[in-house]
């Protein structure tokens, strides 16, 4: 079990660096398709016609990547917890010991599982929201076949996964059998 913590922690500490790299260059190139989206629209051949708000919404999302980590901490808010997120100062996490797994009952087991895995669905909620932004972007320019309701899904299941401790703390009291 411990080397599956690793390897796991391993990913979630790769998510985490890669992830304000990723942020940084979306906020770049939508900043870059933002003003040329503004300036063809003065243009006669204007390719946003009947779609001017486009280049707006890439400026707006443009924003969003540039503070990312403000935007997850919003988001985290709006989930009902106070984890407050940064991608400018990295820390690499301490992998558990996962030895002593078991707990005296099936509730606690559960609850050690998910802090031993913790860190990485803290990686993997904010990357599945990284993409679930750009999958909205995709959607309303045109380029994807994706609803908006599905980004949206995949938008909230990221924020449930940022948030894994919570939730789980909530199904444990939710199914808890009182004797």
């Amino acid at each position: 079990m411990q080397g599956l913590v690793n390897f796991a922690s391993q990913i979630g500490d790769a998510i985490a660096v890669a992830l304000p790299a990723l942020c940084y260059l979306a906020a770049a190139c939508l900043f870059l398709f933002a003003a040329w989206g503004l300036w063809q629209q003065s243009q006669p051949h204007n390719p946003f016609r009947g779609r001017p708000w486009l280049p707006w919404v890439s400026l707006l999302l443009c924003g969003v990547f540039a503070g990312f980590d403000r935007f997850l901490s919003m988001a985290n808010v709006s989930a009902g917890t106070n984890l407050a997120v940064s991608l400018t100062s990295y820390t690499a996490s301490a992998v558990p010991n996962a030895s002593n797994i078991l707990g005296s009952t099936p509730g606690d087991t559960v609850m050690n599982v998910v802090q031993l895995f913790q860190g990485f669905f803290q990686a993997f909620g904010a990357i599945c929201i990284f993409f679930a932004l750009l999958a909205w972007r995709a959607v309303i320019n045109g380029q994807s076949n994706r609803s908006q309701g599905g980004c949206f899904i995949q938008f909230a299941f990221g924020t449930m996964c940022m948030n894994i401790l919570t939730i789980a703390q909530w199904l444990v009291g939710t199914f808890q059998v009182n004797s």
